[in-house]
């Protein structure tokens, strides 16, 4: 059965990771600039990579046990309450846009081929993105996206922090299909989820919530660098094919 529909991961599937000691720096450099501010001299760079580590701790937690992803805004409450330091108002917002925007200075790179690949795929496919968020929310991405000229190839974007689920759930894949159908997602609608594949780098999130709804699935290892490799390289996959490259992914679009 051909292929109509394809949604796409974000990180470590169309860009890397890289850029992201650059924003830790230019996040810290801000945060202690606030414990500054507020007479909170006792903290120290040391005390900031902690509270940085503990903080990512708990965003594991509720990903993987909640399906759902923390706001930017109470990661940094969560960083603020770690250190100790009773933060204000200014401080909290000053430091939750220096979170949300850091990656906007200091930006991942697209992976090779992506832009290529999605220049064919859209001729001829209906394309819509699924990511988890973290620190950098979907309407920062979407500017990385606009400003690398790629958004144009995609017709519906869900992102976690706007859609309140992070993948596996269902209403992560539906809210993307449902962009792209123009209605309340539905099997008898535009789209069969048969006819519908997502590309992503992880096993547990990507290529189970796909096949949990009915979609095919592509589990993308063509980032050496992506965090989660670690989670299954040695582990079967579900995913109905293996892409080493973005060209890899197009030849098995067009192989279906």
């Amino acid at each position: 059965m051909p292929i109509k529909a394809v949604t796409i991961d974000f990180w470590n599937t169309l860009y890397d990771s890289s850029g992201g000691e650059g924003r830790d720096r230019e996040r810290f450099a801000i945060m202690m600039q606030q414990t500054e501010r507020l007479g909170a001299m006792s903290v120290s760079h040391h005390d900031l990579k902690a509270a940085h580590k503990a903080a990512w701790e708990h965003f594991n937690v509720v990903w993987k046990e909640q399906h759902r992803t923390p706001p930017t805004r109470s990661m940094v409450e969560f960083f603020w309450n770690h250190l100790a330091v009773d933060a204000d108002e200014e401080a909290i917002e000053t430091v939750t846009t220096a979170f949300c925007e850091g990656v906007l200075n200091h930006p991942p790179a697209l992976l090779p081929g992506v832009a290529e690949v999605l220049a064919v795929l859209s001729t001829t496919h209906s394309i819509a993105l699924i990511s988890d968020t973290a620190f950098s929310p979907g309407r920062v991405l979407r500017k990385i996206m606009e400003r690398d000229g790629i958004a144009q190839y995609f017709n519906a974007f869900s992102f976690s922090d706007e859609t309140g689920v992070s993948k596996p759930h269902p209403k992560a894949f539906q809210t993307a299909l449902a962009g792209l159908a123009g209605e309340t997602f539905d099997v008898s609608g535009a789209f069969n989820v048969a006819e519908c594949v997502h590309i992503g780098d992880i096993e547990r999130t990507d290529v189970a919530g796909a096949k949990n709804i009915g979609m095919r699935a592509i589990l993308f290892a063509g980032d050496p660098n992506a965090r989660m490799n670690d989670e299954h390289k040695h582990l079967p996959t579900e995913a109905d094919a293996c892409a080493e490259s973005w060209p890899d992914i197009l030849r098995i679009i067009k192989s279906w």
